[in-house]
């Protein structure tokens, strides 16, 4: 889902120019990206997303040329198990077949699209469902609002579930996808090694926010990619954000004190993840005794992360962990 949240900002900008919407629909086998792939082509030339390692985009945007303000659809699929010269799955490193919904973005689509962009910055997770036989039928609703045929396709989905298919309702096939809010990610402290985690968390989906007390390190010359920057006291910036259940929050001050307040102060909020930079002996102290569950330290994945910039990777790659777990 990392070019979804692309693609709809892209909509709300863009109004005027033709469009077409790629999406894998179903994979039979294995394929560079799975079920649930978007993919944006523009009649300029440009596009938002990758659909594959490259092998399948030259013929995609071959095909939207003919579908730009048609208002119309189609079905593609890509065997990407033929070994010969005329298969697609010469160096694409897959064996099975890819079937991808290119489909034209008129009017009324764009407004559907540009709705469920609302929702979801509103954090709340989106169920979409596109009939591929009535294809003017696309259905997006709250978790609080599914229809009783559909209901038992979700039922104890994890946070951030991947999850994207191909189901049969009623003899009818429907592509359903869980669309998620792009997360947010608290990061307390500005220090000069918050900047690689800051850019990193940016490009791999995050909506990054920045908290620090000290108006010199806290600037978008630094941080440019952050959606917002907050000066003041952590703990008392803290108390004045409203946390959803997707929010993750990383603690980076370098500052004892700081951190026991920090800590002190979100214990009891239900927070997606929570990661303290420092030792395990360090976050010891400041729990006053074991670490909780709730707090994960030492930050990162043990990957032998040496400075902030492979420490900015092992952080990521936790979250990016945490996410597919849905934990």
């Amino acid at each position: 889902m990392e070019y979804i949240h692309d693609i709809f900002d892209s909509l709300l900008t863009d109004h005027i120019q033709p469009t077409v919407l790629a999406q894998i629909i179903h994979v039979d086998g294995s394929s560079y990206r799975r079920e649930g792939t978007w993919m944006l082509l523009k009649e300029d030339g440009s596009k938002i997303g990758l659909i594959s390692g490259g092998c399948l985009e030259s013929d995609l945007r071959h095909r939207a040329e003919r579908l730009f303000s048609t208002g119309e659809e189609e079905i593609l699929k890509y065997d990407l198990s033929s070994e010969d010269d005329l298969g697609w799955g010469v160096g694409a490193g897959c064996n099975g077949v890819v079937s991808v919904l290119l489909r034209d973005i008129d009017d009324g689509f764009r407004k559907s699209l540009i709705f469920i962009k609302e929702q979801l910055n509103k954090m709340e997770p989106i169920f979409y469902i596109q009939s591929l036989i009535h294809f003017e039928q696309v259905m997006f609703f709250r978790a609080d609002d599914i229809p009783l045929k559909f209901k038992n396709l979700f039922q104890n989905i994890k946070l951030f579930s991947e999850y994207a298919r191909l189901e049969m309702i009623e003899n009818e096939p429907f592509f359903c996808q869980i669309l998620w809010p792009k997360p947010n990610l608290y990061i307390i402290g500005a220090g000069e090694d918050v900047r690689p985690l800051a850019h990193l968390a940016a490009d791999t989906g995050y909506s990054v926010h920045i908290l620090d007390w000290r108006e010199g390190y806290c600037s978008k010359s630094f941080f440019p990619t952050a959606a917002s920057l907050l000066i003041g006291e952590p703990e008392q910036l803290l108390k004045e954000i409203s946390f959803n259940k997707l929010d993750s929050v990383i603690i980076m001050t370098h500052d004892f004190q700081r951190d026991h307040k920090i800590l002190k102060c979100i214990q009891e909020t239900q927070l997606f993840y929570i990661g303290i930079l420092g030792s395990k002996k360090r976050t010891e102290r400041l729990m006053g005794g074991d670490i909780p569950n709730w707090l994960h330290s030492p930050i990162g994945l043990k990957i032998g992360a040496e400075g902030p910039k492979e420490i900015a990777i092992s952080i990521v790659a936790e979250l990016i962990a945490a996410r597919r777990k849905g934990t």
